[in-house]
């Protein structure tokens, strides 16, 4: 569906995500035990294995994610004919860029103790011509990255080996196709659904090495498509193949290497489109490994087994996969494999897709991976969730929850949900081999108090698309059962009520982070007229976790040099959250602290009347800023420096 479905166009190149890691580690988050090595760059030992954390492998990072060097490669017009040579469209000599006058995107995780479905906050994707003008500038809809698995690539650890999708809509699109004549361009725009656009963005390959020129950077491979009405903006509700083992990393993999994947039944078209950007393994050049030949092929028995040996018989031969670099590179990974009428009828019906690999010229054949048991797909539109206590507005989300089988919406099936045991969060807490280093902080218990997050209705049923609404509700007040860090982590499994659910993708779930109340109870803070001592933890604990801002711009926990920025805290503090300029870069802050902060660096604006109109401190922005920290002299001069203007009127 959607950039499965044609007209789309495809590109690569390269990504770059400058994520900050201090912050990776939740006992950094403790300001009472928080040590400056924290903001220091992992050390090594000989052998190169980790001896201390220190702020992990990247402490300085600013956040930022975007394109670099991105082409586009091919195209596939209403027909689904492949197009690859400029002159036959010369959106092919066009490139994917970024934002235009706008500040680079940001890429946050839902939570210290979940890192598993980061998320990218004010990406901008344009197209741009050979010159550099644009053809299109567009706004992603965040949505974070799912079908996560570690062990993509092949002698690379952690990360490093790592390969996730992100899959979303284009919104708030601007043409600008004056003299160009693209047709693709023409007929997408037709095709498309209330101005909007479906694109995924396949990202691995990233270098964590600091002494590497790609330090930061990774391989991307996108595609765009049309959006419709009613089809899901964040999945592919098609033919979903699953692996039933998993690897030492607890991916979902088949023997030969191949994680899930999704693919659509074009009836159309008469072909099966199949997005193998994030399923096959690669080798440690990021290039796609040496696979055997392999067949899409359909089952003649729907309790086919992965890794069954199976007769000519057992099966019907589709085509070959391709599994070569080429696809990868220059179809973004989608293989487009036409069907006869025979074939087409018979993958239409209740029997599942497999991919095999032949053994022997008799016909016999090994089962690599096949589509799910029973054909049974149920995935949640919005998967990485923030609930907060203290906006009315904030403390629920409604959302959708599909199940399809064979690709077919399954309607009038019962939904059912169940919450995550206790548990603590040892992926991201490791110990230092050093003595001493070690962070002292208690490690944080995650999914308690029980019951804290409600589901209504608590049993949906599927309507005829195969659709149920439902409503997450936060508790009307929240404690800080994590104590040192902000509210708490919850995940909740859901899945077909019954003895028949859907195999999943291991982070197939709801993650779900409930705020804290503030001011909790017994605590002495005017949230509209707040003192330094109020606000000045929470400052700390940002200075903390982003040396970047704390030494590469300013030490904002200290109140001199907090107050003499107080028009540009409170600007970035007001910024809505899409915005990639909000403060905090984590989103992270819950409704009332922002409001205190804001009051509180409000009020220091209508008290000493000025204004910070030079940003003397600022800069252009962060990550630009490579200057030393503000002197007390700067200060001084800031705070006597004449006010052109005032943010607002004082309160009166």
């Amino acid at each position: 569906m959607s950039y499965l479905q044609f007209p789309r166009l495809a590109f690569s190149g390269q990504f770059q995500a400058d994520v900050s890691t201090v912050n990776n580690d939740p006992r950094h988050f403790d300001n009472a035990n928080f040590e400056a090595h924290f903001q220091e760059f992992q050390q090594a030992d000989a052998a190169g294995n980790t001896k201390t954390y220190n702020g992990w492998w990247h402490p300085t990072g600013t956040a930022i994610m975007r394109f670099a060097n991105c082409q586009v490669t091919s195209l596939r017009g209403p027909s689904g004919i492949l197009v690859t040579n400029p002159a036959q469209d010369p959106l092919l000599s066009c490139s994917v860029g970024n934002a235009i006058g706008r500040p680079s995107a940001k890429m946050v995780d839902l939570d210290p103790d979940w890192q598993l479905a980061s998320n990218v906050y004010g990406l901008a994707v344009s197209l741009l011509k050979p010159d550099g003008t644009p053809l299109m500038t567009a706004d992603y809809q965040s949505n974070p990255f799912r079908d996560l698995w570690f062990g993509r690539g092949q002698g690379n650890g952690s990360d490093m080996g790592a390969s996730a999708i992100f899959q979303s809509v284009l919104t708030n699109i601007h043409w600008h196709l004056d003299g160009f004549d693209s047709p693709l361009l023409a007929r997408l725009i037709e095709l498309s659904d209330q101005d909007r656009l479906s694109i995924r963005l396949t990202t691995y390959g990233y270098d964590m090495n600091a002494g590497s020129p790609l330090f930061g950077y990774g391989t991307v491979l996108g595609a765009i498509g049309p959006a419709y009405t009613g089809q899901p903006r964040s999945f592919i509700l098609g033919r979903r193949f699953m692996p039933t083992t998993q690897n030492s990393l607890q991916d979902s993999v088949s023997g030969n290497g191949i994680g899930c994947f999704s693919s659509w039944l074009d009836p159309d078209s008469a072909s099966l489109q199949v997005d193998l950007s994030n399923a096959l393994p690669l080798d440690g050049n990021n290039q796609i490994a040496a696979l055997p030949a392999l067949q899409y092929a359909i089952l003649h028995n729907a309790l086919t087994a992965q890794d069954a040996e199976i007769g000519p018989d057992d099966y019907t031969v589709i085509a070959g996969v391709d599994a070569s670099q080429t696809l990868q590179d220059q179809q973004s990974g989608i293989q487009s494999v036409p069907l006869s009428e025979t074939q087409l009828r018979l993958a239409s019906q209740p029997l599942p897709l497999a991919i095999v690999q032949p053994v022997d010229a008799q016909g016999r054949a090994t089962v690599c991976v096949r589509e799910v048991l029973l054909g049974n797909e149920v995935r949640a539109e919005d998967f990485a969730i923030r609930l907060d206590p203290n906006h009315p507005d904030k403390n629920h989300l409604h959302t959708h929850i599909y199940a399809a089988c064979y690709g077919q919406p399954l309607a009038g099936a019962e939904l059912a949900f169940w919450a995550g045991a206790p548990m603590l969060d040892y992926g991201n807490t490791p110990a230092d081999a050093t003595a001493g280093t070690t962070p002292r902080a208690l490690l944080p218990v995650n999914n308690v108090p029980n019951a804290a997050i409600r589901i209504s209705p608590a049993a949906p049923i599927t309507d005829q698309a195969g659709r149920a609404a439902i409503t997450l509700h936060g508790p009307e007040s929240f404690g800080t059962p994590r104590e040192y860090m902000d509210g708490q982590l919850f995940t909740l499994s859901y899945n077909l009520a019954g003895s028949d659910p859907a195999l999943q993708q291991h982070y197939d779930n709801l993650a779900v982070v409930v705020f804290s109340s503030f001011p909790q109870p017994g605590q002495d803070i005017d949230l509209d007229n707040p003192r330094w001592e109020d606000v000045q933890p929470i400052l700390q604990q940002y200075a903390n976790l982003y040396p970047v801002m704390s030494q590469g711009l300013f030490d904002f926990s200290k109140q001199a040099v907090a107050d003499a920025s107080a028009f540009i805290m409170r600007f970035v503090f007001d910024k809505p959250i899409e915005d990639p300029d909000q403060m905090p870069v984590t989103r992270d802050l819950s409704a009332s602290k922002r409001r205190m902060l804001i009051n509180y660096f409000q009020n220091v604006i209508d008290r000493t009347g000025k204004t910070f109109d030079r940003q003397l401190m600022y800069g252009k922005r962060c990550p630009l800023r490579q200057s030393a920290p503000p002197s007390q002299a700067d200060i001084a001069a800031t705070l006597s420096s004449p006010s052109a203007s005032k943010l607002r009127k004082p309160r009166g």
